[in-house]
């Protein structure tokens, strides 16, 4: 069941991307599709898991106690890679908007997420270094933010405390905001250089078949995005 929730999620986080790009086609303005990677390096994060057993009988439920714990958890540095597409307008072609699917970990001792956002992003441009063959600029600072639809799958083992394994998954809503250098060497293909910063706060959990709590995890993650990427213009 979990496996067919994730895989429906990410066909509709790449049917919107899709969407996207289909609908800038008609827009009047620049298209664009970026294509990105680089490092992804998560602060250390006050995690909380949980675990109980349950057992049915007679159409009961009996459940154990509840076994918890929080650690301070240090992630390590993880690669990340992503599309954005999107358009510029014509009229105001410093503002834009994007839709950018991702993929990142944050992956320490005691617990590891996979994280796949999908941001919705208003993008703001500089146009620099205008030449006839490049009227918006050859040089082009940016910057963007918006909300992220991000779905992530903990594990959590934190034992002897919590006495299993806690692997739960979610979507939540949190904030990704970026700053960047583009420098488009032709007219229709650059090079970018990006800063990204998502946040989320993660409180999910499993009521299992009884609408009883079994596992749950929360924390909250801060992560740098260092990334370089080739952006085409149509």
């Amino acid at each position: 069941m979990q496996a067919t929730r994730r895989t429906t999620i990410l066909l509709l986080q790449i049917l919107a991307v899709g969407t996207i790009l289909l609908g800038a086609g008609r827009v009047s303005g620049e298209p664009f599709l970026d294509v990105y990677g680089g490092v992804a390096q998560t602060e250390s994060a006050r995690v909380t898991a949980s675990h109980r057993d349950c057992d049915d009988f007679l159409f009961f439920a009996f459940c154990g106690p509840e076994t918890k714990a929080t650690r301070d958890v240090g992630f390590d540095p993880s690669a990340t890679y992503g599309i954005r597409g999107g358009y510029w307008f014509e009229r105001v072609p410093w503002v834009g908007l994007a839709g950018d699917l991702s993929y990142f970990e944050a992956k320490g001792n005691d617990a590891r997420f996979q994280i796949i956002p999908f941001s919705l992003l208003v993008m703001f441009r500089l146009p620099l270094l205008t030449t006839d063959e490049i009227p918006k600029g050859r040089l082009q600072p940016y910057v963007g933010l918006g909300p992220s639809f991000m779905h992530q799958k903990a594990m959590v083992d934190f034992r002897p405390e919590v006495e299993k394994k806690v692997g739960i998954d979610s979507v939540e809503v949190g904030l990704d905001v970026r700053a960047g250098l583009t420098w488009q060497f032709h007219r229709r293909v650059g090079l970018f250089a990006e800063y990204r910063f998502t946040h989320v706060s993660i409180s999910a959990d499993d009521k299992g078949d009884f609408s009883v709590r079994t596992e749950s995890v929360d924390a909250t993650l801060n992560t740098h995005h260092f990334l370089a990427g080739v952006s085409i213009r149509f």
